[in-house]
């Protein structure tokens, strides 16, 4: 999520100014947030779009009421919530949900389960609902107009151009992701080494976006084949992310070296043609200075699989039911968030290169729990195992295991929530929602 608020105008003229980006500002252990993003669908389960009476800006709209609305050339692009977190959208009309940061699972569930409840209303009160799945499963990405945002538009452009599939990541996707804080630079690459290697099991365990174009596809989940097609020069698994010398100067050179899409100026979007951020500092033209504003803007274009922004955030997981959404922040807070649990699982998990890790998201992604890891044991092995380290965090933490047992149910059954998507008695699919027997 990113809300393009006005910043730093400090021109850059250090190393060390671009490092501290990634320089955590008063971390907490344990505090973890949630960006939960909902796909808006009719009683067809097809998505609805984001103008009309019956669209997602009436429902903005609304929430507005209570709470603070955003808003781009005279239309509701996000709510800013009363306590805290937001309403945001993505390009296709997707509602996501950002929890601010917070210390317990708890609060998070109380957090997402109000709000959800405020929102779902509304949309229901409009013929529609949000459902928790990986990628709509009755629509092409060009079904609906885009949401009008600038940041949009650029984006839109420069990734018909960078890639395949990225329109239908923009329009037609939705995910489950999860930030933590961590204390200081080798807690960083601690914490993004331990998150990449639990990728592919996650990504195994909780597949949720099994069908497309109406159809049921060879994928239990497609969202990491459509981001594989999308821009492969900001988005995946960056090869430096393995590096035993990772630390900021590394974050710092793959940033440097990306292409920027554009900058704000007075307050208005500029588009940058084919230069990156490091050229850009050295030749910025008549944009004047290179700003930590330019900077910190640069770096929300930027899609890693695992992403230190001041926090670790990890962005694989599909948009989940509740239940299964809180377990997997809580394999992630219980596994990386004291150091014992996070060298536990550092001995235990098997050893991947980057190009091995690629291959196992989409191998993952396509057999869900049937998936043969390439090395190391079973999947629902190391799955019961990262469940088992994690609980062992979580009541270090003083956080209730409990969190942990959709997760820890479906490794026992070697399931995933693709396997209960479902046509209804008019030939429509529908995957698991919340409240769902299965979790």
């Amino acid at each position: 999520m990113s809300t393009d608020r006005p910043g730093d105008r400090t021109p850059i003229e250090s190393l060390s100014q671009l490092c501290a980006a990634f320089e955590p500002k008063e971390p907490v252990r344990g505090r973890i947030g949630v960006e939960w993003e909902q796909l808006p669908v009719d009683p067809t389960s097809r998505l609805v779009p984001y103008a009309g009476e019956r669209g997602v800006e009436s429902l903005l709209a609304a929430l507005s009421l209570q709470h603070e609305a955003v808003r781009e050339n005279g239309h509701v692009t996000a709510v800013r919530l009363r306590g805290g977190g937001m309403v945001a959208l993505e390009p296709g009309g997707q509602v996501e949900i950002a929890s601010p940061p917070v210390d317990s699972l708890e609060t998070v569930h109380r957090f997402l389960a109000r709000v959800l409840k405020e929102v779902d209303g509304e949309a229901r009160r409009r013929g529609f609902r949000l459902v928790p799945w990986g990628v709509a499963p009755h629509n092409g990405p060009e079904d609906l107009p885009d949401v009008p945002k600038t940041r949009y538009v650029l984006l839109r452009r420069h990734l018909e151009a960078a890639g395949t599939r990225g329109r239908r990541m923009m329009k037609l996707t939705a995910a489950t992701q999860v930030a933590l804080d961590y204390q200081d630079e080798a807690d960083m690459a601690a914490k993004a080494r331990g998150a990449l290697a639990a990728l592919p099991y996650l990504v195994a365990f909780t597949a949720n976006a099994p069908v497309a174009d109406g159809r049921r596809s060879r994928w239990l989940t497609q969202r990491p084949w459509i981001w594989r097609g999308t821009d492969p020069l900001r988005c995946g698994v960056p090869g430096f992310l393995f590096s035993e010398r990772l630390g900021y100067a590394e974050l710092v050179r793959y940033a440097l070296d990306r292409p920027v899409l554009f900058l704000m100026r007075d307050g208005a979007y500029v588009p940058i043609q084919e230069r990156t951020f490091r050229r850009l500092l050295k030749s910025p033209g008549g944009l004047g200075p290179v700003t930590l504003e330019d900077w910190s803007l640069h770096l929300t274009t930027l899609f890693p699989e695992v992403r230190p922004r001041g926090y670790l955030e990890i962005r694989t997981p599909d948009s989940l039911p509740l239940p299964l959404a809180l377990a997997v922040a809580a394999l992630f807070k219980g596994l990386l968030a004291l150091e014992g649990p996070l060298a536990e699982w550092d001995a235990l998990r098997p050893a991947y290169t980057a190009a091995l890790l690629r291959r196992s998201l989409l191998e993952a992604a396509r057999y869900g729990p049937r998936w043969t890891p390439p090395v190391g044991p079973p999947a629902e092995v190391v799955v019961r195992k990262m469940v088992m380290t994690a609980a062992e965090g979580l009541v270090a933490l003083g956080e209730n295991p409990c969190w942990l047992a959709p997760l820890r149910e479906l490794a026992e059954r070697s399931s995933c929530p693709a396997d209960f998507w479902r046509k209804d008695e008019d030939g429509v699919w529908r995957g698991p929602e919340d409240p769902d027997p299965v979790f």
